[in-house]
């Protein structure tokens, strides 16, 4: 059967993945798509206060959990303790109404991420049937996708600045996963600062300087408490209407 789609924000760091993540949440949701799940993959954090949230568990703090259990267990136990990983990603599940939320959180230990990301794969494939759609605001740069965690991706959203940078960072993207499965949004960029995408990569629109926007970054304000008039939400309301999702709500 096929599953919901499951959407990703990539790209360079700073070019604002978690602002179109948290506006692109919000209009799905006022759009009809719940429920929704959101995803915040990036250690940092940064979706989770975007949308107003506290997320107390983790899936760094399942899988140091379970390590820290696994380490005094005989081996009966550690086959119990692997029997309940699908229990403890759920309960790191904040869950709401309209959305749930599974934020990948920030290890204890020293080192590469891989054994988180390679839970946070995992847990994709194990809850995105319960969903109609799942949004994932992933870590900067190319390591999860390095990693496979977006195996499971139907569309990858890798938004650009303008900079050079970024857009090396896309293509990059477009060269792992293929270019039919990426797609552009701009930041903070004005009209022709887009035209310079890699070929093949389809444009979804751009968001521009929004002062509103910018204060409620400033202030620590949840981002889906922005009038609905605003230019920046606006613009995500078109981009959502690009990737497919028309009004069903």
């Amino acid at each position: 059967m096929k599953g919901p789609p499951v959407i990703a924000v990539c790209g360079k760091g700073g070019v604002g993945k978690t602002v179109l993540s948290a506006l692109l949440s919000r209009v799905l949701i006022e759009s009809g798509v719940r429920p929704l799940l959101l995803i915040d993959a990036d250690p940092a954090g940064g979706l989770v206060s975007a949308i107003g949230e506290n997320s107390a568990g983790t899936l760094a703090g399942v899988r140091e959990r379970l390590i820290s259990s696994a380490r005094t267990a005989d081996d009966a136990e550690k086959m119990r303790l692997a029997e309940q990983v699908d229990y403890l990603v759920f309960e790191a599940l904040l869950e709401r109404k309209d959305y749930s939320l599974l934020a990948m959180g920030h290890s204890s230990e020293k080192g590469c991420y891989c054994p988180v990301n390679t839970l946070l794969r995992e847990a994709i494939d194990l809850i995105a049937s319960h969903f109609r759609a799942v949004l994932i605001d992933a870590e900067a740069g190319l390591e999860q996708i390095n990693r496979q965690v977006t195996r499971s991706i139907t569309r990858v959203v890798a938004v650009t600045d303008g900079s050079h940078r970024s857009a090396e960072t896309m293509r990059m993207i477009a060269e792992m996963i293929g270019h039919d499965r990426v797609s552009a949004v701009a930041n903070r960029v004005i009209a022709g600062d887009a035209d310079d995408l890699p070929a093949g990569i389809a444009f979804l629109g751009g968001i521009p300087e929004d002062r509103a926007l910018r204060q409620f970054d400033q202030e620590g304000r949840t981002l889906w408490d922005l009038p609905p008039d605003t230019p920046a939400v606006s613009a995500v309301r078109g981009i959502a209407k690009a990737l497919g999702f028309s009004r069903t709500a």
